[in-house]
């Protein structure tokens, strides 16, 4: 009996350990979702603060928790801005659907600065998601500050993404694909069919954007390779955003566009990638 004793006693010790250990690293909420336990606790990166969602072990979002809380923290987040590289100087597009809510980190971007952007459509699969966003993540906020919401500006679907847009018969200027079951994309939206879909639903000049974690070549790099397979069969230009150059055979986020116009990405790689590129 005093073995299970001290076994009982230790095993205590370890879990007041833990939520100690948790609560130090700033834990302000955890429960469980689609996509299994998730989190929102805060961290300090190269001397930064943020707020993080965080869902069966892999960062989902996040977002900063002082005056740029409408600023993008993910480098990926930020290269989705090569969208307005489509449109002429002093336009912009009209439309966005995103694909994928999470921490809300890009309508939220795009509604506090993008005002010429008149209807962002978000498609978010898990409802639990969304109400994370809402109470941790500044989605309230930004409904109390800009009414994007009231106003019709900012629509939000709790949806399966690719049965939302099957069953829709709106087209938007720029489709936004941030889809992620934890570390894993969302395959329904990786397949030919899909890239169709997305094609379908596009404007006359629109931009398809996603974010694609692979290598750019080698054995890590079946994943991206596909993607561009698929796409290629619906788009007649394809462009790549590396954010890992640094070992290309290393699995990194790469922001992937497809269009079938002639647009200019600064800075891209025209797919499918130069020798010299590589």
């Amino acid at each position: 009996m005093s073995v299970i004793l001290a076994i009982v006693a230790l095993a205590l010790a370890c879990c007041v350990a833990a939520i100690f250990l948790v609560r130090s690293s700033g834990l302000v909420y955890v429960g469980r979702t689609a996509a299994g336990w998730t989190s929102v606790h805060t961290v300090t990166l190269a001397n930064e603060t943020m707020r993080v969602l965080e869902v069966a072990g892999t960062y989902q979002s996040a977002t900063y928790l002082d005056e740029r809380w409408c600023d993008p923290v993910f480098p990926y987040h930020e290269l989705y801005d090569h969208l307005f590289d489509a449109w002429p100087l002093g336009d912009g597009p009209r439309s966005v659907a995103v694909l994928g809510g999470g921490g809300y980190a890009i309508p939220r971007h795009l509604v506090a600065h993008a005002p010429q952007v008149e209807r962002i459509d978000v498609v978010e699969i898990d409802p639990a998601i969304e109400r994370i966003a809402r109470r941790h993540f500044f989605l309230d906020r930004l409904e109390r500050l800009y009414g994007a919401e009231a106003s019709g500006r900012l629509r939000l679907h709790v949806a399966d993404a690719a049965t939302w847009l099957g069953d829709s018969d709106e087209a938007f200027d720029v489709i936004i694909n941030d889809c992620f079951f934890a570390h894993d994309p969302e395959q329904s939206l990786m397949t030919v069919g899909a890239a169709g879909l997305f094609r379908r639903h596009l404007n006359e000049g629109g931009v398809y954007l996603t974010n694609v974690i692979s290598a750019l070549w080698g054995p890590e790099a079946r994943l991206l390779h596909a993607q561009m397979d698929a796409l290629s069969t619906q788009f007649s230009h394809l462009w790549l955003y590396p954010c890992g150059q640094d070992d290309p055979a290393y699995p990194d986020n790469n922001v992937v566009i497809a269009t079938n116009a002639p647009h200019a990405f600064p800075g891209a790689w025209a797919w499918p990638l130069r020798e010299g590129a590589r």
